[in-house]
């Protein structure tokens, strides 16, 4: 498993599986050289699966593509992004367990109104 789990989304790619779709998406923003990543990967990973079919989960590189990283003015990595509805929604930054992390994905999924 790693990161080559997830699709990778670009510049180019970004919006059509965010904002132009009729699936959720969970944005994983994060670095090979982070530790904190690296410890945040496993429970993404289960995202996965957990999600099949309600939620498309991807994978952004900051190293590599730092512009959408800046566009989302994210402080630090990891950032997981929500986007539902052709909107962002939320972000969960930094590491969080899984139940947690599910808890704020369901409340956006089910519409009810909850951030971090």
């Amino acid at each position: 498993m790693g990161y080559d789990t997830f699709q990778q989304l670009t510049i180019v790619n970004f919006d059509t599986h965010t904002f132009d779709s009729d699936t959720p998406a969970l944005v994983f923003f994060a670095a090979e050289r982070c530790d904190i990543c690296k410890e945040l990967l496993p429970i993404v990973e289960e995202l996965v699966s957990y999600y099949a079919g309600k939620l498309d989960v991807y994978f952004v590189d900051v190293d590599k593509y730092a512009e959408l990283h800046k566009r989302f003015r994210l402080k630090g990595i990891p950032q997981l992004l929500l986007f539902k509805d052709n909107e962002f929604k939320t972000r969960i930054g930094g590491l969080h367990e899984k139940e947690d992390i599910i808890e704020i994905i369901d409340s956006v999924l089910n519409d009810e109104d909850e951030t971090t």
